[in-house]
């Protein structure tokens, strides 16, 4: 698809918060970064102009992928970035609960690990993160006294999605299909990162073998080691955090499916039963009908009457 305007509006308007949309989205503007005054600008937009947290943090998976993977073509979209990122922070931090907060954070260490942007640059990011106060209040009891908020179930979660957002579009068969199968891929069955983490040197998971360097070369050493883990920990758990936005979308949209499946067997049913009933008024018309035709005359006898000799006439009978 060329590049226009209102393509780019549709493509924004089609993302969605799994690894796959993201990715596709963040191919298809890397490859027309030429237009990345355009781009940042319209992602700015969209992500001022909508509060949910679970849509601006799509919003910020999408420009870490661009960042992390448009580097080698070109510094276009670093640069635009940079010029609206510590106010996008704000604007996140502003509709932010402390999930959020915290996985914005581990965007910044992978930024600061990769070297996207200078390690001062990063930290004013960060405190502009943690000073902005955010405008979700804390829930209150009765007695306007705080209270920890009650955590839901997935399916709590699920349902309370439906019923609070009854626009919830029904999602095509083959559509749903693909979400299903694109979760089959995700970060939880990364067999090969889990085996990674599972073997991580025991040097740096104990802090006690701090204790036992003996000299410079041996912290460095342990210091790249360190980092190394830091950055595979930070982006698998970036990684499973997409994942569980991922699932609780495919899990709304499974339920609005069959919800709306629901819907259309009960009108199925309630056909049936519909045509059922005039079926039985049809067979009593018919029963009645045949009841009718048999209390009507024998039609075969007077049929064989019209076929004797006719009477004779007056002429004949006097002539004789």
């Amino acid at each position: 698809m060329s590049f226009s305007e209102a393509s780019l509006q549709k493509k924004f308007a089609e993302l969605t918060n799994t690894q796959q949309s993201v990715q596709t989205l963040s191919l298809w503007l890397i490859h027309h970064r030429k237009n990345s005054n355009i781009i940042v600008s319209t992602w700015f937009k969209e992500l001022t102009g909508n509060v949910k947290p679970d849509r601006k943090l799509t919003l910020l998976y999408l420009a870490n992928d661009i960042l992390q993977n448009s580097r080698k073509k070109g510094n276009e979209y670093m640069k635009e970035f940079s010029n609206i990122m510590q106010d996008a922070i704000e604007d996140i931090a502003k509709y932010s609960d402390d999930k959020t907060r915290f996985t914005v954070e581990r965007i910044l260490n992978i930024w600061k690990d990769r070297k996207i942007y200078p390690d001062e640059q990063i930290e004013k990011f960060r405190q502009k993160l943690h000073s902005t106060k955010s405008l979700i209040s804390p829930e209150k009891s009765p007695t306007g006294s705080r209270q920890d908020k009650v955590k839901l179930s997935l399916r709590e979660e699920v349902q309370k999605e439906l019923v609070e957002n009854a626009a919830i579009s029904v999602p095509e068969a083959a559509d749903l299909a693909k979400m299903l199968q694109e979760l089959e891929s995700s970060a939880s069955s990364d067999a090969l990162v889990r085996q990674k983490i599972a073997t991580l040197p025991h040097k740096v998971t104990d802090v006690e073998e701090l204790k036992k360097l003996k000299d410079r070369n041996e912290a460095l050493e342990l210091s790249k080691l360190a980092d190394d883990a830091s950055n595979l920990l930070n982006n698998y758990n970036l990684r499973l955090q997409q994942e569980l936005l991922s699932r609780k979308q495919t899990a709304v949209k499974l339920a609005s499916f069959i919800r709306d499946q629901n819907f259309e067997i009960e009108k199925d049913e309630k056909m049936i039963l519909e045509w059922q009933e005039k079926i039985k008024q049809v067979n009593l018309v018919k029963k009645e009908l045949q009841n009718h035709l048999e209390s009507l005359p024998d039609l075969t006898s007077i049929e064989e009457a019209a076929e004797l000799a006719p009477l004779p006439s007056a002429g004949d009978l006097f002539s004789n």
